[in-house]
């Protein structure tokens, strides 16, 4: 099969012409804005609805059912089968008592027993088939007296947020390629299906694993929704309009997570917020049949009738066209086979790969890269899910995230018009990191303190992502631009996944250890973000060779 001509009208410049005027005012500019920034807000409703999906009982403990059995209450029991002097709120395992033995007695001469015999060893809850943990938690609260989500079970828990961020990754390959290859819009339309079906399974499942595989959908459905609206957004605005919108875009995401505040406070059953999250999405059916493929994407496939219906809202005319292609007549035809086009961009995305590491300046910024990507996103998720850890309100600190990120995407703005990339990373990741580790210094009762510190931590995060995604692209030539931010933003999510373990796993370890991990990796992420080359006072390179003739000039 062989590939379509260069031009299959020549209607080229006159559908960009007017794309450049339709994009500068007017209603489909506005069409475009709504349609695009709006699915966002869904993508903010998942990134931390853990913390109310996932929250922990405030008490739990083992039954043994012989002993509720023969009439004891469950403070008898615990006094008995809690190891320890004193009752602790969560507990996993109990004494190795025989107690089919203690059932045959009174409270009293049980613990008479019991106190006159070596205490036994400590066992897990289920090492005896019929005990169960009991819940201090409401009905339908949350997921994990549904599905024992605690103790041997509590890396479950965790991995319900960490198959969001594992969707994300599978999404950002998976989408981007059916966004470059069969277009920007029937990405969107599969990533809106995905959310639909995905959101659908978490509510009414009653398996764990279908409920993880919901979550997984969820994550891969966001990376749909959120890359082919964004590119269809600045693909198809007037530059005048392309930073605020921009800016909007981002901002959607922390609107989406406000709503989730106010969605959680009122649903306090965790599958009737799970469908009120859901339900909004039933409104991308709307988006996909409003929404347009991007004319730029079709110019680039050389699909210009289509390209031009979109933008003029009518068919080329015969004439038009002859017009056009007496113009385009010159042009040079592309018969290359479509394979040979695919192998093509395999061996160039290899050659990009390996152009990375070709020489040690460019292997020395990009790991250092690699390491800020992954510091940088496992801060701002563990900063995201971290309110237990901290004794926080859950609601109010949501909402925090939330209203913290708003200005956080905004004023970077202002502070790269007179600061360089390099000491503008420095100052946002020195502040986050202080702040974030000043919290050892605050006794745990004032949680209200610790929080404006850990919020005060997240804000230097978040404002660090703006420069820290423009300082990445001008770190790199051309030719390798592309899978300098492709593999950074892979460590990015390697970043996230790990953070749910950190807060979950570290944090039961000590509620201090998740802030103190990223105060220390953010403040190391400063200082080595200033062993890269300033950039904003300097040309973008295009090959590597350039780079490689700077530095002996330099030299």
């Amino acid at each position: 099969m062989e590939a379509p001509p260069a031009s299959e009208t020549g209607l080229k410049p006159i559908i960009l012409d007017e794309l450049a005027k339709i994009g500068s005012s007017g209603p489909w500019l506005w069409k475009i804005f709504i349609l695009c920034v709006t699915p966002n807000i869904l993508n903010g409703f998942h990134v931390s609805s853990y913390v109310f999906l996932g929250a922990l009982p405030d008490a739990y403990y083992c039954v043994v059912p012989e002993l509720l059995e023969a009439g004891w209450t469950p403070e008898q029991m615990r006094n008995i089968t809690t190891p320890g002097d004193t009752l602790p709120a969560h507990s996993c395992g109990i004494l190795n008592w025989n107690y089919s033995q203690l059932s045959s007695m009174d409270f009293d001469e049980a613990l008479h027993f019991t106190q006159e015999m070596q205490q036994p060893e400590t066992v897990s809850c289920r090492s005896r088939p019929e005990n169960y943990y009991h819940y201090e938690q409401d009905e339908g609260t949350s997921i994990v007296p549904e599905w024992d989500l605690v103790c041997e079970n509590n890396v479950w828990r965790t991995t319900v947020q960490v198959g969001l961020s594992i969707g994300k990754f599978i999404g950002a390959s998976l989408f981007g390629v059916i966004s470059d290859k069969f277009g920007r819009k029937k990405a969107f339309v599969g990533g809106a299906t995905l959310y639909i079906v995905s959101g659908f399974l978490t509510v009414f499942t009653k398996s764990y694993f279908l409920f993880l595989l919901g979550r997984i959908g969820l994550g891969s459905s966001a990376s749909g929704l959120f890359y082919a609206a964004f590119t269809l957004l600045t693909e198809n605005i007037a530059l005048k309009h392309r930073s605020w919108m921009s800016i909007m875009f981002t901002i959607s995401y922390p609107i989406g997570m406000l709503i989730l505040t106010l969605f959680a406070y009122l649903l306090p059953l965790w599958r009737s917020l799970q469908l009120a999250l859901i339900l909004p999405g039933l409104l991308l059916i709307v988006h996909c049949y409003f929404l347009d493929e991007s004319p730029r994407w079709l110019v680039s496939k050389n699909r210009e009738k289509k390209a031009y219906n979109i933008v003029f809202g009518k068919k080329p005319s015969v004439d038009l066209i002859f017009k056009a292609n007496k113009k385009a007549e010159d042009a040079p035809a592309d018969s290359d086979p479509s394979t040979s086009r695919l192998v093509s961009k395999l061996r160039n995305s290899f050659r990009e790969f390996a152009g990375l590491f070709s020489t040690w300046t460019l292997r020395r910024r990009i790991f250092i890269c690699y390491f800020v990507w992954c510091v940088t996103s496992m801060s701002y998720y563990i900063t995201a899910i971290n309110a237990d850890n901290l004794s926080a309100n859950r609601y109010m600190y949501v909402a925090a995230t939330g209203l913290v990120d708003i200005p956080a995407y905004i004023i970077p703005i202002f502070i790269l018009k007179y600061t360089g990339r390099r000491m503008s990373s420095f100052a946002l990741y020195l502040a986050a990191g202080l702040s974030l580790l000043a919290v050892l210094a605050i006794p745990r009762e004032h949680s209200t303190l610790i929080v404006a510190f850990a919020m005060f931590g997240r804000f230097g995060i978040s404002a660090v992502y703006a420069v820290l995604t423009l300082h990445t692209a001008e770190l790199f030539p051309t030719e390798i631009r592309n899978s300098a931010l492709g593999t950074s933003s892979t460590m990015a999510h390697v970043g996230s996944m790990a953070a749910p373990y950190i807060v979950d796993l570290l944090g039961m370890v000590a509620w201090y250890i998740p802030t103190t991990i990223c105060g220390s990796s953010i403040l190391l992420a400063g200082f080595l973000s200033l062993l890269q080359p300033e950039t904003g006072n300097r040309d973008l390179k295009d090959h590597v060779q350039q780079e490689e003739e700077e530095k002996k000039i330099n030299a």
